[in-house]
């Protein structure tokens, strides 16, 4: 059998890595389809909640003043930015130009980039992070009592999302590995450049 590197796991014979990576592709795109089609769903969910509890207050997660209304649209768009991201990404697994032009290792990258990028939003659509990133110095005083945004549902979140990246994309981990390091220096860098709410 080929040869391959006991660390990354990729096969040392060139051709055979290009081969693995070809056969690869299908189940590839499938599962990012399904897994990023699953993300629009509960961003559209997500979207139905605010406008019948109420657009002016995210759906009761600010309180009804001016700084709510305002974190409510700049959740919204980050939430927006979320899905549009996921969008991007199911379009280019049914582009057949794109995935020629870009070949099994360049859409493997590109999706990964995509990934770390979705970990920012996530991390800034908490909304203890966005009052503070967006220059409030008192965010409970905006964030709704009813509702108690702390850290460890963003490390939840965080969580899911890169568990849900080892467990549906068919990836060796030597492309992988940018998700873990970007998941701690994101939240890590919030929560010490912007301040911890716990």
């Amino acid at each position: 059998s080929p040869a391959c590197n006991s660390r990354t796991l990729c096969f040392l014979q060139v051709e055979v890595e290009k081969g693995f990576l070809r056969s690869r592709l299908p189940k590839l795109t499938k599962y990012t389809f399904l897994g990023l089609g699953l993300l629009l769903c509960f961003i559209a969910a997500s979207f139905v909640m605010i406008l019948l509890s109420g657009w002016s207050t995210g759906g009761q997660v600010f309180v009804d003043s001016a700084d709510g209304m305002r974190l409510s649209q700049a959740r919204a768009g980050t939430l927006g930015a979320i899905g549009a991201l996921g969008a991007i990404c199911m379009a280019m697994t049914r582009s057949a130009r794109t995935l020629a032009y870009l070949g099994p290792r360049g859409f493997e990258a590109v999706l990964m980039v995509a990934m770390c990028l979705e970990l920012f939003l996530i991390v800034l659509q908490h909304p203890w992070y966005l009052a503070k990133a967006l220059g409030l110095s008192n965010p409970e005083k905006v964030i709704s009592e009813t509702i108690q945004w702390t850290d460890d549902k963003l490390m939840l979140q965080l969580d899911i999302w890169v568990t849900g990246c080892h467990l549906m994309l068919p990836i060796r981990w030597v492309m992988l590995w940018p998700v873990e390091v970007a998941v701690v220096l994101f939240y890590v860098g919030a929560s010490l450049g912007l301040g911890s709410h716990n």
